[in-house]
């Protein structure tokens, strides 16, 4: 009846969106310190039990067993002992804990699959005009054609696709700042804001391009060219041009028959690149790159990586160089770079070392320790 009564108190308080729950707990152990880490990890085990539904199928018991419950600690933010006792070998503590349930439910979100299957990445349709300036958009219904083409081939693959006003007001600041060579990282960030995973940011060459008159109307070539961005790396992860071809009564008709078959044409071969790429993150993570300023000490290198391989969302951490006060380590991460910053942190925080973010870029974040 106890059990339950918490477990039916602990979902309310977190229908009330109370972040931290007070839990009355006793563990066991040969000595003082292995009984108050075994009362920690049945604090958090009966705060995990008030997440899990009927809905909720648990992606690998035994990752939820390493990843949440060995780090029990990690999720009790304060504990105050309120009884001690020892019988025989045996070491018996009880303890009031304060779980941090928000940090918890972020953990166990991570590890579950709220749905049976796991569904396709949003993505953001992004026009950049790479360098064109103005005289690209003169023909805005052959840019919207491009952007109609791609959309059609992503939703009927059943993509979820942002919004086009989203990726009008995107357009529209690549085209002020005229920031070319930042492109894929506004993209990236612009992505994010809409919780896209994804950013297909395209563009033609009228340079490059012909719209050439004929007797019965007018042609056009033109070649139109698109990246597909990782936005949690700000990583180009394939990329692709096709010449596209229309024809019609007008030069304006025929562009727009070329933009609809063009943003058609350029996505389809990437569909495949998208979806394997997908699905290898949500089962494996991606490989990110850490490095921490003022950490060369091998004990404390070892800490560091034994501490953050313990984040859910870590699936390996190590150690790839280290000399002149740095330190690089390599991680399989299946979060998003913002959620990846976060671990770093909480790993700093559990080893007692304050660290500030000096620069981040791609898969790449460098860190100073203080």
């Amino acid at each position: 009846m106890r059990k339950i009564f918490l477990a039916i108190a602990a979902i309310l308080l977190l229908g009330t969106g109370v972040a931290l729950a007070d839990i009355e707990v006793t563990g066991e152990g040969m000595s003082k310190d292995p009984a108050l880490a075994n009362a920690m990890r049945r604090a958090v085990e009966q705060s995990y039990g008030a997440f899990l539904t009927s809905n909720t199928m648990v992606v690998d018991a035994q990752l939820k067993e390493d990843k949440i419950f060995s780090h029990s600690k990690g999720y009790v933010s304060a504990y105050k002992i309120l009884k001690e006792e020892k019988n025989g070998d045996v070491y018996s503590v009880t303890i009031s804990a304060t779980v941090d349930n928000r940090q918890l439910k972020d953990d166990i979100d991570a590890l579950t699959i709220l749905r049976k299957v796991v569904g396709n990445p949003r993505i953001l349709i992004a026009f950049s005009q790479e360098g064109e300036g103005m005289q690209a958009l003169k023909n805005k219904s052959f840019v919207e054609e491009i952007n109609n083409g791609i959309e059609e081939v992503l939703t009927d693959k059943q993509f979820r696709v942002v919004d086009k006003a989203s990726s009008e007001r995107f357009a529209q600041q690549i085209a002020d700042t005229h920031d070319i060579n930042l492109a894929v990282n506004k993209a990236a960030s612009y992505g994010l804001k809409f919780n896209a995973e994804y950013t297909l940011l395209y563009s033609f060459s009228m340079k490059s391009g012909k719209v050439s008159q004929r007797n019965d109307g007018f042609g056009v070539v033109l070649p139109v060219k698109a990246k597909l961005i990782d936005n949690s790396r700000a990583q180009v992860i394939t990329n692709k041009t096709v010449e596209v071809r229309g024809e019609g009564d007008t030069a304006e008709s025929a562009l727009e028959k070329a933009g609809r078959a063009g943003g058609k044409e350029i996505v389809a071969p990437m569909i495949a690149v998208l979806q394997n790429n997908w699905m290898d993150m949500q089962q494996n993570g991606a490989l990110y790159t850490v490095v921490i300023d003022g950490v060369n000490d091998a004990d404390e290198i070892a800490r560091f990586t034994e501490m953050f391989e313990k984040f859910p969302l870590v699936n390996s951490a190590k150690e790839v160089e280290s000399g002149g006060g740095k330190t690089t380590f390599e991680a399989t991460y299946k979060g998003k770079r913002d959620q990846l910053d976060r671990d770093v942190l909480r790993a700093a925080k559990e080893l007692g070392w304050k660290v500030t973010k000096i620069r981040a870029e791609d898969a790449r974040s460098s860190w100073k320790k203080l």
